[in-house]
């Protein structure tokens, strides 16, 4: 038995909203208590946390897991200037042998390549020996030099009008949504077992070290993340509790993940197909009402009909499965909210259905999470997209974008996470110096409550932290063990320096995590933790 002391406790529970002790056995929390310590608890080891706040951990509920490291440890294109493009493919490029892929993430075409997409001329010119793919900022484009055309075979292939190609009858070099994700699988399809290992490692110990104790793994291409996440697990390696989902359009692989359902255990469980209804606005293919304020004539791109989404929906509701539903534009927003009003679920069927990022919303459409008890799954970091969200959409549209607020008003059940490594464009400094990579949930708190677009959706830091907490555990099924610090409830908490919910909005990035706790074991320390 442990009992943690000398700490202020937000517990998230509203019978007991504050503690000053936490009592843990076993894994999971006997008592939270206030005051002196009862006497039955005693003989209990106590753990002085030294006056620090104690929250649940931060559950982060939309990102890609293996795809955020990699970007960190393979060729890292954010925030970096035509010049610094090159300094860093130089630097790259002399670690890789001839004939090596080179993997590139995070660029933005208004800081490179004279402001437009690139083509695989233009990479040509960066290496034309090895087979390069640089990974456009949000996920849903990206470029290959023709070195990789060859190696991939898409001389051999026949294309849609969708895709832009160059005279000499080869793909011009960009590739868009499906097409994108396609060649992104086949690459990582070579990468090692070994390296994809310490790919999620790498990530854990992230995680940890921003108090982070759950994760949604969304839209899994690969069996092989599975496979290694049950390896982990068995070997006892797996710290953070992890539910992953599979790319849901991969009938395939949406099996081997259900058959997977029977072995769950509290540390990896299965969670709802992942699917695509739009694309994103950095390459303008969301799917908005309205034409792209900096794109005449274009709104975007509609991957499913209705007859198509309600397919899925049902089917799967069918199987006693939720599903995710990826929707960045208003258009995408509304068709979807569209489809779920003509479906009647079984009696009994209560999936818990997610729409994932909704940038942008009609009034009209709120009320449809709420009839339809869809969680909205919001990404706050995004926010510091300002100059790109003005561009892409206008001045105008703005007043309906990142509707926090208003759907939790509506009493819609919302989450928070980053889908990192994607969005957002420079982040502030941490206070060590070092700057926030853009999953870190006090990032997004901060985002929340600052918000520096349509400021009349700004959160409270104890909403935005509900949003962290309780809310991803509702929609994920474990209300009743997770997001809470009660009795009953595993003992998965952060240490934090400071109180966020009584400090200014603006010096909540300020705020270090001090330690992290899992089964009410220690998973991280700061190595100089003072306060």
């Amino acid at each position: 038995m442990k009992i943690f002391t000398n700490c202020r406790i937000i517990t998230m529970d509203d019978e007991m909203p504050y503690g000053d002790y936490i009592v843990v056995d076993d894994g999971r929390i006997i008592e939270v208590g206030k005051g002196s310590i009862k006497w039955e608890y005693k003989g209990g080891k106590q753990v002085d946390l030294k006056g620090c706040v104690v929250i649940p951990g931060f559950w982060e509920s939309h990102l890609h897991v293996a795809t955020g490291v990699r970007s960190l440890m393979e060729l890292n294109l954010k925030d970096c200037s035509d010049k610094q493009m090159r300094e860093r493919m130089k630097s790259y490029c002399k670690k890789i042998p001839s004939g090596d892929w080179i993997i590139g993430h995070g660029w933005d075409e208004s800081k490179l390549f004279g402001g437009k997409f690139p083509n695989r001329h233009i990479l040509d010119e960066l290496c034309s020996s090895n087979p390069m793919v640089l990974v456009r900022m949000d996920g849903h484009s990206l470029c290959v030099n023709t070195a990789a055309i060859y190696r991939l075979g898409l001389n051999e292939q026949e294309y849609s009008p969708e895709v832009p190609m160059s005279e000499d009858g080869l793909p011009a070099g960009m590739f868009f949504e499906n097409a994108a994700t396609d060649i992104l699988a086949c690459i990582e399809s070579l990468l090692p077992d070994d390296y994809l290992e310490r790919v999620l490692l790498r990530a854990q110990d992230l995680f940890l070290q921003n108090g982070i104790t759950s994760i949604n793994d969304i839209y899994i291409q690969n069996g092989r993340y599975l496979k290694l996440y049950k390896k982990l697990e068995a070997e006892k390696r797996l710290k953070i509790r992890v539910t992953a989902s599979p790319n849901g359009a991969d009938d395939n692989l949406t099996e081997e993940f259900e058959i997977s359902r029977i072995n769950q255990n509290e540390r990896l469980k299965i969670g709802p197909p992942k699917f695509f209804m739009d694309g994103s606005f950095g390459s303008r293919t969301g799917l908005l009402w309205e034409e792209y304020d900096d794109d005449p004539g274009n709104n975007g791109i509609q991957l499913y009909e209705k007859a198509g989404l309600k397919d899925i929906i049902s089917s799967n509701a069918a199987k006693g499965r939720s599903v995710s539903i990826h929707a960045i534009g208003d258009k995408a927003v509304s068709i979807l909210i569209d489809v779920f009003d003509s479906i009647k679920h079984a009696r009994g069927s209560k999936p818990r259905n997610r729409i994932e990022h909704i940038q942008i919303v009609r009034e009209q459409d709120i009320k449809g999470f709420k009839k339809h008890s869809i969680t909205a799954s919001f990404q706050p970091v995004f926010l510091y997209e300002v100059n790109l969200t003005r561009e892409r959409l206008g001045k105008e549209r703005l007043s309906r974008v990142y509707r926090f607020k208003s759907f939790i008003d509506e009493g819609v059940n919302v989450i928070f996470n980053s889908d990192w490594p994607y969005g957002g464009e420079e982040f502030p400094e941490k206070p060590d110096g070092i700057k926030y990579i853009g999953f870190e949930p006090l990032l997004g708190i901060h985002a929340a409550c600052c918000m520096q677009m349509n400021a009349n959706e700004a959160l409270t830091p104890i909403q935005a932290l509900k949003c962290y907490t309780v809310n991803p555990a509702y929609v994920n099924y474990r209300e009743e063990e997770l997001g809470k610090l009660k009795k009953g409830f595993f003992a998965d908490f952060a240490v934090l320096s400071k109180d966020i919910t009584k400090i200014e909005a603006e010096d909540i990035i300020n705020t270090k995590v001090i330690e992290t706790y899992i089964s009410g074991e220690k998973v991280y320390e700061k190595k100089n933790n003072a306060i």
